[in-house]
């Protein structure tokens, strides 16, 4: 392992986002009742779990690009859809964009920080 690829990582929340990240997918592909729970609108589950899966890929790895770590899950949230589709759940494109929209949310502000940033002061 390279000396630059150990300092591009923070390990801690790697691990924690590997873990949530392979929980959504239980959850995701796994037979339960969806109607209960705290939320029962599938697509704002979709929604706060790419939100909150979004920020820990960013926290856990700061020196990487954020378009990068959004393509990669959202391209998880198509596997996911795919997955489903074989195990015999519903698939929607409509969870695919539920999952972009809780990436794009939560880098958003990032973007928008970085954008202000590189505008010349009035």
């Amino acid at each position: 392992m390279s000396r630059s690829f150990k300092h591009k990582i923070n390990w801690l929340a790697f691990a924690v986002f590997v873990a949530a990240a392979l929980y959504a997918f239980w959850k995701a592909v796994t037979f339960g009742d969806d109607a209960l729970g705290l939320i029962p609108w599938d697509k704002a589950k979709h929604f706060i779990v790419f939100y909150v899966l979004a920020v820990l890929g960013c926290l856990a790895m700061p020196k990487s690009r954020l378009w990068r770590i959004g393509a990669v899950l959202v391209a998880f949230g198509a596997l996911i859809e795919v997955v489903q589709f074989f195990v015999g759940r519903d698939a929607a494109w409509g969870d695919i964009f539920a999952d972009f929209c809780g990436v794009a949310a939560a880098y958003g502000y990032s973007v928008v920080g970085e954008i202000r940033r590189r505008l010349p002061a009035r």
